[in-house]
C-alpha cells in the first residue's frame, strides 16, 4: 500500500496562483477578442468608403473601371439626385472626355429639361465656349455662347433641316436683337400686321400691313408717327 503524502501549504498556494493567472489570462484573450471586432471610425486617406458613412481626406478618391464600355461610378437614387456634388470655391461636377462629351444630360419626360443651368445670382445660366479664351459671365443671361479664334467663329448656332434653326420670344420686349450687323443669305420675311405704335427718336419700324383692300402694303413709321409706303401689293 503506497502512502499519500501531505500536501505542503506552499504547493496549494502555487496551485491557487497558477489557476488565477490562467483565468485572468483567458479574461485578456476575450477583451482582446471583443476589442478586435469593435467597429472601427475610418475617415483619412487610405481607408475603406463604408456605405451610409462621411469621409473626410486631404487626397484624390480615383475609381478605374478597366472593362471596355464600362461604367466606374454609378449614383442611384429613386428620388433624390443621383450624383450630387458641391464645392465652397470650384467647380461642383467636372466631367472630361477624349472622344465623347464630358458630360451628357437625358430625360424621357416630355415637360423638363435634359440639362439645366441655373444662377440664382442673376448671372449666367449656361455658359458655351468654343475656344482657350473663358469670358466673364453676363447679367441677367440665361444661356451664353462664345466664340473668338477667327472672322468665322460663332457664338451660338442654331439648326433645324426643315424647322426653326433660332426662336426669339418676347410679348412686350424684342424677340430677336443683334448689336451688330444682320447678314442672310436669304430673304426677309415679314407677315401683316395692325400699324404699330411709334418708335423712340432716331428710330424707324419697318413693317407689312393690309391696306384696306385685301392688298399688302409695305410700310415703315417714324418716330413722329408718319407712315411711310414703300410698296403696296400689285
Amino acid at each position: 500500500m503506497t502512502a499519500t503524502l501531505p500536501t505542503s501549504p506552499e504547493s496549494k498556494s502555487s496551485s491557487r496562483r497558477a489557476l488565477l493567472a490562467g483565468a485572468l489570462g483567458g479574461v485578456g484573450a476575450l477583451a482582446a477578442s471583443a476589442i478586435g471586432r469593435l467597429p472601427i471610425a475610418r475617415a483619412a486617406n487610405g481607408d475603406p468608403v463604408t456605405v451610409g458613412g462621411s469621409f473626410t481626406g486631404t487626397a484624390v478618391t480615383k475609381i478605374t473601371n478597366t472593362q471596355g464600355g464600362g461604367t466606374a461610378l454609378w449614383g442611384d437614387s429613386s428620388s433624390g439626385a443621383g450624383v450630387n456634388g458641391t464645392s465652397s470655391s470650384f467647380i461642383g461636377v467636372y466631367g472630361q472626355s477624349v472622344s465623347n462629351p464630358g458630360v451628357y444630360g437625358v430625360c424621357s419626360a416630355t415637360d423638363r429639361a435634359a440639362s439645366v443651368g441655373q444662377t440664382t445670382g442673376n448671372s449666367t445660366g449656361v455658359l458655351g465656349i468654343s475656344g482657350s479664351v473663358t469670358p466673364a459671365a453676363k447679367a441677367k443671361t440665361g444661356v451664353y455662347g462664345y466664340a473668338s479664334q477667327d472672322n468665322f467663329s460663332r457664338g451660338v448656332t442654331g439648326e433645324s433641316p426643315a424647322g426653326i434653326g433660332v426662336y426669339g420670344i418676347s410679348s412686350t420686349g424684342y424677340g430677336v436683337y443683334s448689336a451688330g450687323v444682320v447678314y442672310t443669305t436669304r430673304f426677309y420675311e415679314l407677315t401683316e400686321i395692325s400699324t404699330p405704335v411709334s418708335p423712340i427718336a432716331n428710330r424707324a419700324r419697318l413693317f407689312a400691313r393690309d391696306n384696306g383692300l385685301g392688298k399688302t402694303q409695305l410700310c415703315v413709321k417714324f418716330a413722329n408717327g408718319s407712315v411711310k409706303i414703300l410698296a403696296t401689293e400689285g
